[in-house]
């Protein structure tokens, strides 16, 4: 059917479609396919038409995004559709993308280091891909702007974030989390310590024996979660507790003592090498805590400064003569022997001997004692049997 008879039979249909198709049913299928080709072709044009301009519109906001977390959905965004929507978006980003990443830069500076990490490593991602997705392009300037910055943000940027945070916390128990997310940033990197270096560099800064909130942050150190820093700071603590060189201030001793750590205390004072220091000790505590073990502590260790150990030993001991553990415990404890001299030890054992005598007859009395009223117990019960048998036997007579 030629084109004309085809029109001809649209024009006397009026324009019915089922007539048409009736009349010409190929050439009818032919039109409507086409149409409809037509049809949507405009509908996906305009929809990329639309999709672009959204785009476009992204890319202009997200100069001016006021939280990271709005910059980084439009950044997922851009991700996803710049591969898809052409030179124009392409360009427009290319335009853009110094202004993008020192906002994205801005809204990074504001976020602690613990959000600072995982964000920094979500935009190093989303760059990265933006870099693949506009290969097609051949934007040279763009592909290798955002590649250059993937690298940049996490080697250079990131660690210069660290840097900072760690020169100017506190490292007290606030700072828990934050210590844990950078160890376990620093364990992803091929050598950890470019990392962990920068923290125990600025740990170093403060004193391990005087900082009673460093110490607490120690105490709370998770050895799974915290890893070399949690090493790195047992073996310092150890050290200072250990060598004896070391003063550990005395804010650090009474919160051990009050957190019933008592022993850690004992064997620091009874091995400290610090005269004058030890002398300040003992002035702080001794015989100030009702706590006979630590008292025995300095008598333990063995330099000289000025003390009242004599006197505090014999008072202590006269206290509790009749105690035989006490006196055995005292008597056995180090340096008291050359505290009281060899003659008076051999008096102090004697007198734990007798105690120890003294209890053995006491309680050799007493079961005499016990035996000799049991015994007499058994004899007034046979005597009362006794009359009473003898009773029975006269009235018995009697009745005779």
């Amino acid at each position: 059917m030629s084109l004309s008879e085809f029109l001809t039979i649209i024009k006397n249909s009026s324009f019915n479609i089922l007539e048409i198709y009736q009349k010409a049913p190929n050439e009818t299928l032919i039109i409507l396919g086409v149409i409809l080709v037509i049809v949507l072709v405009a509908y996906f044009y305009l929809n990329s038409l639309i999709k672009r301009k959204k785009i476009l519109k992204v890319i202009e906001t997200i100069k001016s995004s006021k939280s990271f977390d709005d910059f980084d959905k439009k950044i997922k965004i851009l991700v996803d559709e710049v591969p898809k929507r052409g030179e124009e978006v392409a360009n427009a980003l290319n335009g853009s993308k110094e202004h993008i990443l020192f906002r994205g830069s801005k809204l990074l500076s504001s976020l602690n280091i613990n959000k600072k990490i995982d964000s920094y490593i979500n935009l190093s991602k989303n760059f990265k891909q933006l870099s693949e997705g506009s290969k097609k392009y051949n934007n040279t300037e763009l592909t290798q702007f955002f590649e250059n910055k993937a690298e940049e943000l996490l080697k250079k940027n990131l660690i210069i974030d660290i840097k900072y945070y760690c020169e100017n916390a506190d490292f007290n128990i606030n700072e828990l989390e934050n210590i844990n997310a950078i160890v376990s940033y620093a364990n992803t990197l091929l050598d950890p310590n470019v990392v962990l270096d920068i923290m125990k560099k600025e740990l170093d800064r403060f004193s391990f024996g005087h900082n009673c909130d460093l110490f607490k942050l120690i105490e709370v150190l998770d050895e799974k979660k915290s890893k070399q820093i949690f090493q790195y700071c047992q073996e310092k603590l150890k050290n200072i507790f250990e060598n004896g060189e070391y003063e550990v201030s005395i804010t650090i001793l009474e919160y051990l003592l009050e957190s019933n750590q008592n022993q850690k205390v004992y064997d620091y004072i009874s091995t400290l090498k610090l005269p004058n220091y030890l002398q300040q000790l003992y002035n702080i505590f001794f015989d100030k805590k009702d706590d006979i073990k630590l008292d025995l502590a300095f008598i333990a260790n063995p330099l000289q400064i000025e003390n009242q150990y004599k006197k505090y030993i014999d008072e202590s001991l006269t206290n509790n003569w009749k105690d035989k553990e006490y006196i055995e415990f005292v008597s056995k404890s180090k340096g008291v022997i050359d505290v009281l001299g060899h003659v008076e030890f051999r008096t102090l054992i004697e007198r734990v001997d007798n105690i120890a005598l003294n209890k053995e007859n006491s309680k050799k009395i007493e079961e005499a004692l016990t035996i000799a009223k049991r015994a007499e117990s058994i004899a007034l019960e046979a005597k009362s049997l006794n009359e009473r048998s003898i009773s029975i036997n006269r009235l018995n007579d009697t009745n005779k």
